[in-house]
């Protein structure tokens, strides 16, 4: 019996100038606005038709990685990879999945709250002092709801972030940048509100027993408080109207 062979697919041109430029931006070879060469010299370089080049700078464009400026003094200029892009082609992936809103703040409590765990068992003076100043700036932000709420999700970043482990933060990323989101049309709505006032005062109450914790080196006590607070403020901003509908924050 002859074995039918599957046709190989090779890769386009395009693809491969592109899969070639992606690795040097992801490689830091090439750095943040950065411009690209011209597209004669890509042309030159790779041995490709300007159409090729151009294709492939699509390509890299619609990943977010080039942003390509028209008219005097334009062209292609490298972009990183940030957080918000990513963020926002996974909440099209939970749309089209019909994903929740609670399903995103159950994810950040399943990231978040071991993460308490670890910085009070890797606790340094250079971590507490990095979480003191994220106090500091909620601090100064009291008076001001639109900003305390942006200085809260800045604090709930640093908690993951000074794990030093960057799969973890990039992941804990995605889940509070949508919830930022949500907390930040919350406040536009109810920030004059007593109560919610009293919830972002509690949250920053919170946030400061947790730096002690830390400081202390109390791993289990740590967790069990950012577990806590994580799920009454996601029940605070679940009460809303729409909240548990499907996923439309990013739109």
């Amino acid at each position: 019996m002859v074995t039918k062979l599957e046709a190989v697919q090779l890769p386009k041109a395009a693809e491969i100038v592109a899969r070639t430029l992606r690795r040097k931006i992801v490689t830091h070879e090439l750095q943040a606005d950065d411009p690209l060469p011209p597209e004669d010299q890509l042309m030159a370089e790779m041995a490709v038709a300007r159409t090729t080049v151009r294709e492939a700078l699509r390509i890299l464009e619609s990943e977010g990685l080039i942003v390509v400026r028209r008219g005097a003094g334009g062209g292609a200029r490298i972009r990183t990879p940030a957080v918000p892009m990513v963020a926002r082609y996974i909440g099209l992936l939970l749309q089209y999945e019909g994903a929740t809103v609670q399903d995103v703040h159950q994810a950040r409590v399943m990231l978040e709250a071991p993460a308490a765990a670890l910085l009070a068992e890797r606790a340094t003076p250079e971590i507490v002092s990095r979480l003191r100043e994220a106090l500091a700036a909620e601090d100064d932000a009291a008076d001001n709801p639109p900003r305390l709420a942006r200085a809260h999700g800045r604090f709930h970043q640093l908690v993951v972030q000074l794990t030093g482990c960057h799969t973890y933060e990039a992941l804990s990323s995605v889940a509070n940048r949508i919830i930022q989101v949500q907390a930040d049309r919350f406040v536009a709505a109810h920030g004059g509100e007593g109560e919610t006032q009293e919830r972002m005062a509690e949250a920053h109450r919170a946030h400061s027993r947790l730096v002690d914790l830390v400081a202390a080196g109390a791993a289990q006590d740590a967790e069990d408080l950012w577990r806590r607070h994580l799920e009454a403020g996601d029940a605070h901003l679940m009460s809303s109207p729409g909240a548990g509908s499907v996923l439309d924050l990013l739109e």
